[in-house]
């Protein structure tokens, strides 16, 4: 069970996402740890092939949760869609969430 902030809900209406889609992206999306959260990020290799489940999901390509799931219960903290974020998502900075701050080279 994830929890999901009023701020999640909002993206998700304004982004026109329902809960079975969201439920879908954590499914099937790639998990990337990065920037202190959980990222999962549904790709179009992410989507199953058959013909019925790529035509009810495929409008999907793109969209990424970020879940806070340090605590008791994970957080949904955020929704928002874009075919390229993976990419972004992989240059964000390391954060050492023991230490509470970014890593640094020093």
């Amino acid at each position: 069970m994830i929890a999901i902030s009023n701020h999640a809900r909002l993206r998700q209406a304004q982004r026109n996402l329902n809960d079975d889609e969201v439920d879908f992206i954590m499914r099937h999306g790639r998990r990337i740890r990065s920037g202190g959260v959980l990222h999962i990020f549904l790709g179009r290799r992410n989507i199953p092939t058959d013909r019925a489940t790529f035509q009810k999901y495929h409008h999907l390509e793109g969209a990424t949760l970020v879940i806070n799931d340090t605590g008791e219960t994970p957080v949904l903290i955020t929704v928002y869609r874009n075919r390229r974020a993976l990419r972004d998502i992989r240059r964000k900075q390391k954060y050492d969430r023991t230490a509470g701050k970014a890593w640094s080279s020093n």
